[in-house]
């Protein structure tokens, strides 16, 4: 029993030096996600029925997808500043920022496209009444602006998350919820000489602070001489060595978080198949749970972050030793977020004053979840543990096959025939579950593997030599 806990359960400096990092990035996403929530709660309220939230909701998940498209990018790029950050490389975490920002713009500019082109089919998958799809549309046709200035904006975040800067991330998402939160309260509703806009408030509400969180990290780049990134941007040049690393572990990664959205919003469709009453309870809970997912934002980057910098300094055994620490981390913290939702969770639901059809099948998801949650924390770090060293192959695996090919089919052949089998929502949601205990033993394996304790930073260097 002593091996074990030595193995799992690291030292006094391990957590603090991991809670120094992840402490922030939880706080600044559990602020997003209260901004969010208090977004959705007045959304909700306007107009005195659930009609504008469902609408918002559903235009919503477009973003999603195109945010973790932006997350993959960002995550590629941070495994190159995160390793180059251990091995005390300024010049090359400049120039992998710079890399970072010139395609984050790329694809941003493609979203932007692909939201105008297909947004309204995309409402039209989740929700059925017109009057409903009409606030979906309205929302999409104002946030669509505002995906280029988070596709900048998460690049930016990454990169002083990498170099030991959380707070500088958090103080900026503090300015933006502030500006959202207040914006939304004068353009949803209609205070200050505003008009009530509704849904299209809403939406250049969150455009505005995003404005206002990407000029916070601008100005520290352009202004703050002892800064890592302090004259960044003097050159724009970018070598071919780390423009090959980075597309080499880009692909994979951005086709992981691609189909991670899409396979969550394929879910989202199927478990509540053409049932308004059904999208509402499972547009709640994600909200809801959302709360509480802060927890993977915090182990994710902590563990990413803390691996790779040891990676980058070739400390390889402190890599492989930090590995079993996460994953004890992992499921201690899985099972204190799991009965803090099972705690606050129907405190948290009232706000939204669910009707009496939606309220019970919202609380057995958000139950579900919570059971979940230990499962999920496990699987998210061996995850990131393979991300940290570049083994994206397997990090793909691990995070999509068991999704698509044991979840998604699950939730098409029971959701689409639910009512003539005599399912639940409930029903049909946990039974999508199946693939997340399958999900331990791939993890276990890949990990086990070491195929991720790599210095990709010598690769980048020894082009240079060829």
């Amino acid at each position: 029993m002593k091996k074990f806990f030595r193995k799992y359960f690291g030292t006094k400096i391990f957590y603090k030096q991991v809670f120094i990092i992840i402490l922030p990035i939880m706080l600044q996403q559990l602020l997003m996600n209260l901004a969010g929530y208090v977004d959705n709660v007045m959304i909700n309220s306007f107009g005195g029925n659930a009609n504008a939230y469902n609408g918002v909701n559903a235009a919503n998940r477009f973003i999603f997808v195109c945010n973790f498209i932006f997350i993959g990018l960002a995550a590629c790029i941070s495994i190159f500043i995160a390793q180059y950050f251990g091995a005390k490389n300024k010049d090359k975490i400049n120039e992998s920022v710079r890399l970072g920002l010139f395609v984050s713009l790329i694809f941003g500019f493609l979203c932007f496209g692909a939201i105008t082109l297909f947004g309204k089919n995309f409402v039209n998958l989740f929700v059925q009444a017109e009057e409903i799809r009409e606030y979906g549309y309205e929302y999409l046709r104002y946030i669509r602006y505002g995906v280029i200035i988070s596709a900048i904006m998460m690049t930016f975040a990454t990169a002083f998350r990498c170099v030991g800067r959380p707070n500088v991330a958090l103080i900026n998402a503090i300015i933006g919820i502030v500006v959202n939160v207040f914006f939304n309260w004068c353009m949803i509703f209609g205070h200050l000489g505003f008009s009530p806009m509704g849904a299209k408030g809403a939406a250049i509400a969150t455009d505005i602070s995003r404005v206002a969180e990407l000029a916070g990290y601008i100005i520290l780049i352009i202004f703050e001489k002892k800064s890592w990134f302090y004259g960044c941007f003097k050159k724009l040049r970018v070598s071919l060595p780390l423009i090959r690393e980075y597309i080499k572990r880009v692909i994979p990664l951005v086709f992981n978080e691609l189909l991670f959205s899409i396979g969550a919003v394929l879910l989202a469709r199927y478990c509540t198949y053409k049932n308004d009453t059904w999208y509402n309870a499972y547009a709640y809970a994600q909200n809801i749970s959302e709360l509480f997912f802060i927890v993977f934002a915090g182990l994710g980057n902590g563990t990413g972050i803390v691996i790779g910098s040891a990676l980058g300094n070739d400390e390889l055994d402190k890599a492989l030793e930090y590995s079993y620490y996460f994953k004890g981390l992992a499921i201690t913290m899985g099972l204190i977020f799991g009965g803090l939702m099972i705690l606050l969770a129907p405190l948290i639901a009232k706000l939204f004053n669910p009707s009496e059809e939606v309220y019970p099948l919202l609380m057995s998801i958000l139950r579900i979840t919570a059971i979940c949650m230990a499962i999920y924390c496990y699987n998210s770090v061996c995850f990131f543990i393979l991300r940290a060293g570049g083994d994206a192959v397997k990090a793909f695996i691990l995070d999509q096959v068991p999704t698509y090919i044991i979840s998604l089919p699950i939730a098409i052949i029971f959701g689409i025939n639910a009512s003539r089998l005599g399912l639940t929502l409930v029903t049909v949601y946990a039974l999508t579950h199946i693939a997340d205990v399958i999900k331990i033993f791939i993890a276990n394996l890949f990990v086990s593997k070491k195929t991720w304790l790599v210095n990709i930073t010598r690769r980048v260097e020894g082009s240079y030599a060829e």
